[in-house]
């Protein structure tokens, strides 16, 4: 999360500019890539198209939990999936195997989709619902950081891992 402890929190509409902001930001790279390059795979053995099909998954995930929806059966995840009992690398491991033969189209209309479900399920939240705990959006799946504020794993699902993606991509992509 961007936001330093000392820093007052954000407002809704504060967390929705980022979101947007880094949305625009990661589509204006993706814009520029051919279907080649949406499918060549980077050092880590994934293709952008893996990475997008990625942040979907997040996303839907992000949309199910602060709507206090179980969070991972959206991201296609079995139900007691959960990075403390199975752990993030293997969750991400499943949403990579789950994914990875879609075709392009149908990982972009996710993508875009998931983000939109994202975005309205973080519009409907108030101010002070940003800094209600984890635990008090997902009672079936505590954990021991649940007591931190939700705002942390809006921000690490929407505009910090689109940031985050977008310069993986740009990285990737600046060498050619």
């Amino acid at each position: 999360m961007t936001e330093k402890p000392s820093s007052p929190p954000p407002t809704v509409q504060e967390v929705l500019e980022r979101i947007e902001g880094e949305w625009d930001a990661l589509q204006k790279v993706l814009s520029k890539l051919d279907s080649k390059q949406m499918h060549t795979a980077g050092e880590e053995g994934w293709s952008t198209k893996d990475e997008l099909a990625h942040l979907a998954a997040w996303a839907r995930g992000l949309a199910a939990l602060v709507r206090k929806e179980r969070r991972y059966p959206p991201m296609g995840l079995p139900e007691d999936a959960a990075p403390n009992t199975v752990g993030i690398e293997r969750m991400n491991q499943m949403i990579y195997k789950q994914n990875r033969d879609l075709p392009l189209e149908e990982v972009l209309a996710e993508l875009q989709a998931a983000h939109q479900d994202a975005y309205a399920a973080v519009a409907d939240l108030s101010d002070e619902d940003l800094l209600r705990p984890y635990d008090d959006f997902q009672p079936q799946d505590r954990r021991p950081d649940g007591h931190t504020p939700v705002l942390w794993r809006i921000a690490g699902n929407t505009y910090g891992h689109y940031a985050e993606y977008r310069e993986t991509i740009e990285k990737l992509w600046s060498k050619e």
